[in-house]
């Protein structure tokens, strides 16, 4: 696995005077066509060694038993049709009136993998408007503009944080490519994930395949632009705005 497709560390200053914390950078970083597995076992290895300072070995052997242990998760009977769905009217059949949750989707790209599928994932962040001044969270929920949610250390006032959904642009790819050509990609934006896109749609990601009559590399070159395609089939997600697991 090349370096650059494995995560960088992002050093943040704690708004709060407690120094610097670390995090993975989400966005800007490209993934391309990685084995799900081996891709993730190192993502896991890579965090445990640089933000947990585990020891390499200790560190691998962490990384192996979080990989056993999204293996073993059940996947949604739902998402795994996709693998067998062959037209856009069966997939979206498959994905209409069901929600997911950002486990659901790693565990279907780790069991993609043993159908041949490779990964990537494709970003864009056009960065923190200007006019705002302080430290962004890493995830904001303003579905209720009255009641916003946040994921991650912030100084901004709620105003400035719904501010923050509406001007700032982010969008993150990922794909799963298949051994015969054929391939399929989730997508998310800032504010699908924040639930303030057009309609009433909640928080939610958008899905697009092989059979939608796009070309991969026009829809890699607009991401990456920040540009997202009109006909992509919103799937509801959930859980997302929780604060992950230890």
């Amino acid at each position: 696995m090349h370096a650059d497709d494995m995560p960088r560390v992002i050093e943040l200053k704690d708004p709060e005077g407690g120094g610097i914390y670390k995090i993975c950078s989400m966005y800007q970083d490209i993934i391309e066509k990685q084995p799900p597995a081996l891709w993730f076992g190192a993502n896991a290895f890579f965090q445990l060694e640089h933000l947990g300072n585990y020891t390499e070995d200790k560190a691998r052997e962490g990384a192996m038993a979080m990989l056993k242990e999204w293996a073993s998760k059940p996947c949604p009977v739902f998402l795994l049709g996709l693998f067998n769905a062959n037209n856009k009217k069966e997939q979206e059949k498959l994905l209409r009136g069901k929600s997911i949750t950002p486990e659901n989707l790693i565990c279907w790209i780790l069991q993609s993998g043993r159908y041949g599928g490779l990964f990537s994932q494709y970003s864009y962040d056009a960065g923190t408007p200007q006019d705002l001044k302080g430290c962004a969270p890493i995830m904001i929920d303003a579905s209720k503009s009255d009641k916003i949610k946040t994921i991650g250390k912030t100084d901004l006032s709620e105003a400035a944080l719904l501010h923050l959904v509406e001007n700032q642009k982010r969008v993150i790819s990922q794909f799963v490519d298949f051994p015969d050509g054929g391939w399929y990609c989730f997508y998310r934006t800032f504010r699908g994930l924040s639930g303030r896109e057009a309609g009433n749609q909640g928080q939610h990601m958008h899905f697009i395949s092989s059979v939608y009559g796009v070309t991969r590399e026009t829809l890699v070159e607009g991401f990456l632009k920040g540009e997202c395609p009109g006909n992509g089939f919103h799937v509801h997600l959930v859980g997302y705005g929780e604060e992950p697991s230890t």
